[in-house]
């Protein structure tokens, strides 16, 4: 049965409350047969965490190695700077892009769900684990006393500088992860728009079908 918002409930139709839908709509897609149909649904959001959970993992080590921390609080920095940013980036996009898509939550263009999944990726692909890398990195190496930093006393300006400084030559690696995950969160939601059109006019082709042999 194809899921449809309506108003006035037809005769015959089972009425739902939101959860009750997402979860028949995933269940649609996690049982479908055809690949093909469903793939960007199924794995876009994993995808695009791992993506981010790359990137997390390369900011985290500039600047690690920047402020020459080896081994020194590894894992500690690790699980912030990647491990959250990748499983926040699959739940978000699959609550915000995949399950919107599926519910017909908004009337947005496709155009707006390309800009919401980019914005959602890029804020927790790259903005996120730059705040907390650095942080971090600074953390440890005035605890380890590894690469002399700036004293919080001097005041944020002197931090900020400090961090400034040392970020600028990573600028263009950063602007390609930008790019990186702007273009591969704008594919998998079109592809994702495009797989809920395909199941919708599968199901209703299924029910069509139906219709005339029951008649």
């Amino acid at each position: 049965m194809a899921l449809m918002k309506s108003k006035d409930i037809p005769e015959g139709a089972v009425a739902l409350d939101e959860l009750e839908a997402t979860e028949y709509v995933w269940n649609i897609v996690s049982d479908w047969e055809s690949f093909s149909d469903t793939w960007a649904l199924k794995y876009g959001p994993m995808v695009l965490g791992g993506i981010n959970a790359a990137c997390g993992i390369l900011i985290n080590r500039y600047y690690r190695n920047k402020l020459k921390l080896g081994p020194y609080g590894y894992f500690a920095s690790v699980i912030p700077v990647t491990a959250m940013p990748a499983t926040l980036t699959a739940l978000f996009h699959r609550q915000f892009i995949s399950t919107d898509l599926l519910l017909m939550k908004s009337q947005a263009c496709p155009l707006c769900y390309e800009v919401r999944s980019a914005a959602i990726q890029c804020g927790l692909g790259t903005a996120y684990p730059m705040i907390l890398a650095p942080l971090s990195a600074l953390m440890f190496a005035n605890r380890y006393s590894t690469f002399r930093v700036p004293d919080l006393k001097e005041g944020p300006k002197v931090m900020f500088n400090f961090l400034r400084k040392i970020t600028r030559p990573y600028n263009h690696q950063l602007t390609y992860m930008l790019i990186i995950q702007a273009i591969a969160s704008s594919i998998f939601t079109y592809y994702e728009m495009t797989n809920n059109l395909t199941i919708r006019s599968k199901m209703m082709e299924i029910e069509a079908k139906l219709e005339e042999k029951n008649q």
